[in-house]
């Protein structure tokens, strides 16, 4: 069963390149919101804190990249967003 999770940890993965290069490559995040972003940010620091204090690998470093991942693109968002 762990190669379920570790197969999923891998699709996630892969699953924030796609926006994180066309938002460095475009510079566009008209199209994204930052409060969906923000919302997903919290989510995952709560689920890696969770996932840290129940020991579950897979989960920690899941949650951890997602959440470094989700950061970048806030970042991105924040960067280029017309204030």
């Amino acid at each position: 069963m762990s190669l379920f999770g570790w197969l999923g940890f891998a699709l996630f993965q892969v699953f924030w390149f796609p926006q994180l290069a066309k938002t460095l490559r475009t510079k566009d995040v008209s199209g994204l919101s930052l409060s969906a972003w923000i919302i997903l940010w919290v989510g995952l620091l709560f689920y890696l804190i969770y996932s840290v204090s129940i020991g579950d690998v897979i989960f920690t470093l899941g949650n951890g990249t997602g959440l470094i991942q989700a950061s970048v693109q806030l970042g991105l968002i924040w960067k280029y967003s017309k204030r």
